[in-house]
């Protein structure tokens, strides 16, 4: 069975400093999933969840802008790229950058390292050996139990009438 990639834009042309909105899915859970983006001028790529929707803001470009989702399930690595018609901004009007548009891409970028950091997690403890997992969950009740008796705890200091001559007769 095939795993299906879907990529779509909200149109087929832009001028510079117009946003595009990018809707994309993976049918199948991948074990990595990247969207890229390629302007001529300018190029990156982030970790996204399996399905979503984003806004990019088109700064600078040669003429097209190419985005491409791409998967590693298993072995496998697959791809779609849709492209996008730029047309250079008019002199009138000038490009903006928007911090909120960093802002919003930060935040989805982190929230994308997080599905994948949960999904590569999962993974991982499915592959454990029910002896493996038993072990690993003593270590955390372990490791959590030393934590909780830790707080709250404060060392009781008790000095007798002897050390406090001894301290006063070394001077």
């Amino acid at each position: 069975m095939k795993n299906k990639l879907t990529l779509s834009t909200d149109r087929k042309s832009a001028a510079e400093g117009e946003y595009i909105e990018i809707k994309w899915s993976c049918d199948a859970c991948p074990d990595s999933l990247y969207l890229a983006y390629d302007s001529g001028s300018e190029r990156y790529s982030m970790a996204v969840a399996d399905s979503g929707t984003t806004r990019i803001l088109i700064r600078k470009s040669d003429g097209k802008a190419v985005f491409t989702l791409n998967a590693l399930i298993g072995n496998r690595k697959e791809s779609k790229s849709v492209e996008v018609k730029v047309k250079k901004a008019k002199a009138s009007r000038p490009v903006k950058g928007s911090g909120i548009s960093r802002l919003k891409l930060w935040k989805e970028k982190l929230q994308a390292g997080w599905y994948v950091f949960r999904a590569n997690l999962k993974y991982w403890w499915i592959s454990r050996k029910k002896w493996q997992k038993a072990l690993w969950i003593a270590l955390l009740a372990l490791w959590l139990g030393m934590i909780i008796s830790s707080i709250g705890r404060k060392p009781e200091v008790k000095v007798s009438s002897d050390q406090v001559q001894t301290a006063y007769l070394m001077r």
